[in-house]
């Protein structure tokens, strides 16, 4: 399955199936309020399905995800997303292990965000970011910079899509980070957004 984003703001945008130009999934981010004692910026990230189903999300205190939601599953934060027990560090590669099976890793490198079957050397699923433009084949067509999800159907059966796409968007957050590459960055919150953070009741802090 090939999913493309419509956006290149990864975190606000749908997914759509290349082949059938169905929605697969929606992400959308919303500032929920500025934190009282660091002064950044909360926000909630919301994943829905394609009936609309919300089955992820993800709050972020500034750019640091604080805690990933995956259906009903309340994962933790980003180190609680991996088997961070196992984590191959090279000048040039992240490997982490997946908290599924031992023998599949989340890999980054300075261009690449892919999860690797260990065993077969194969990529199971992986980021295509700002890759030329797929068609369904996998085959380039004219036009540049859009971001694809490539999802073979091997690790749905260990692991669902959405835990998936998950994984390699918080891999692709570790990728800038490792290898000095631009950070992520929100865009500027709407008016609207603006407006429903000033409505939203503060959260109680320690």
């Amino acid at each position: 399955m090939l999913l493309k984003f419509t956006s290149q703001d990864l975190f606000n945008t749908a997914l759509v199936d290349v082949a059938t130009t169905q929605p697969v999934f929606h992400l959308s981010t919303n500032v929920l309020t500025a934190g009282p004692s660091s002064g950044k910026l909360c926000r909630e990230t919301e994943i829905s399905d394609a009936a609309g189903r919300v089955v992820a999300t993800i709050e972020w205190m500034g750019r640091v995800p604080q805690k990933i939601t995956l259906f009903d599953e309340c994962v933790g934060g980003l180190v609680d997303l991996f088997a961070s027990n196992t984590v191959q560090i090279i000048p040039k590669q992240i490997s982490i292990a997946t908290r599924f099976d031992t023998e599949y890793f989340w890999t980054a490198t300075p261009d690449s965000v892919y999860l690797l079957d260990y065993d077969s050397n194969t990529r199971m699923a992986q980021l295509h970011i700002r890759a030329p433009a797929l068609k369904a084949t996998h085959a380039p067509i004219s036009g540049r910079g859009s971001t694809y999800l490539e999802l073979s159907p091997h690790p749905q059966n260990l692991a669902s899509q959405v835990e998936i796409l998950v994984s390699l968007l918080m891999m692709d957050i570790l990728r800038r980070g490792r290898f000095d590459l631009p950070a992520y960055s929100f865009g500027p919150p709407s008016r609207l957004q603006q407006a429903w953070a000033r409505l939203r009741p503060r959260r109680n802090t320690i």
